[in-house]
């Protein structure tokens, strides 16, 4: 098999001996006469991949997890193999919050039809927050032709400067909040004023977002402190990850957070607190055999001439409540409430086809 860091070469057939690889790391004996020894060198040629890989079988059963996929996941081969990728495990969305494990799947319509697929999408991360990244899916067939599985390729796609998967400078450690990884009081407190000074000389614009998690006490009545510090994290990654790379997402304090986005128009900062609400939506921690969710609530506004640091905190902090008293779960902007769309999230950790009663998307 002819591979390289950006994928299979063009037209590739995907041999057999692919499924060889997910039978070693899961500890199945293999015939060697059906895996030769090429099987090895598809495995080290994988293992140096900065991409994340893994093979499925015709029933979407993961049958190998590459180093790189476990360093962009946080799951384990142990974790996954042998498993569906929608078992509580990836559960692909779209930016408008597509569950593509109920329709759409890369994968499934790879196994179809043989065409490769690409798409960017949210993967579901071990630790619960959403990693944005690109993936593509190819054929794996038999000598006789016959498509047998499929190999999906993903790597992380740009990233906010607070998401984790981005490199910091030590020089910037006084700047972020421990427990979240984003920005701390301080630093909002102080971007928040540079930036209002900014727009006022420049005539620019800002958009900003006051945002709170919804019934955060009970996470940590019912789950524990411990519990309450990880769904803080997932939270606060979701953020860096839904954002730009030149936005700022903040700890305000609490369960309490604060978006800064320089130069977003009307549209862009409702797309992007609709995607923000649709990411933590979508996101879960596996606490024993608890899925932890929360949600969140969003007032959003776009900075005044007249507007100083505190008067547009306390507009966007007054739309969050308004999004509160609607129900939770909203985004409310100087407009009004923005429309939720009906597509639920998954639930549970069995895959949707798998389900008796598989909610609609």
């Amino acid at each position: 098999m002819s591979q390289s860091a950006a994928g299979p070469a063009a037209g590739a057939t995907l041999r057999p001996q692919c499924r060889s690889l997910g039978l070693v790391q899961a500890g199945i004996p293999i015939d060697q006469q059906e895996f030769p020894v090429l099987a090895d060198v598809q495995s080290l040629l994988l293992a140096q991949m900065s991409d994340g890989a893994y093979f499925v079988d015709r029933e979407r059963c993961i049958t190998y997890w590459s180093p790189g996929a476990e360093r962009i996941t946080g799951y384990l081969a142990t974790d996954v193999v042998g498993h569906s990728c929608a078992d509580g495990i990836l559960r692909h969305v779209t930016e408008s919050g597509h569950q593509l494990c109920i329709s759409g799947c890369p994968l499934a319509g790879v196994m179809q039809d043989g065409r490769e697929r690409t798409a960017n999408v949210y993967l579901h991360h071990k630790q619960g927050h959403r990693i944005p990244v690109t993936v593509k899916g190819y054929a794996i067939r038999d000598d006789e032709g016959r498509i047998t599985g499929s190999l999906e390729l993903f790597h992380a796609r740009a990233t906010n400067r607070f998401a984790d998967s981005h490199e910091r400078n030590r020089s910037e450690d006084a700047y972020v909040d421990v427990m979240t990884g984003i920005g701390n009081r301080r630093f909002g407190e102080g971007r928040l004023r540079s930036l209002i000074a900014a727009t006022r000389e420049s005539a620019g614009s800002l958009a900003v977002m006051f945002i709170d998690i919804d019934h955060f006490k009970q996470v940590n009545d019912v789950h524990g402190h411990r519990v309450g510090d990880v769904v803080l994290r997932m939270v606060g990654q979701n953020l860096a990850n839904g954002l730009r790379t030149d936005d700022f997402p903040v700890r305000w304090g609490g369960e309490e957070f604060l978006v800064l986005m320089p130069g977003a128009s009307q549209k862009a900062l409702e797309r992007a607190g609709e995607r923000l609400r649709m990411l933590v939506e979508n996101s879960w921690y596996q606490h024993g055999d608890a899925q932890v969710r929360v949600t969140i609530s969003v007032g959003a506004t776009i900075a005044t001439a007249a507007d100083d640091a505190i008067a547009v905190v306390d507009r966007a902090d007054r739309l969050m409540y308004e999004a509160k008293a609607a129900g939770r779960n909203l985004v409310v902007t100087d407009h009004g409430m923005l429309p939720r769309p009906t597509t639920r999230p998954l639930h549970g950790n069995l895959a949707p086809w798998k389900l008796t009663d598989p909610p609609q998307g």
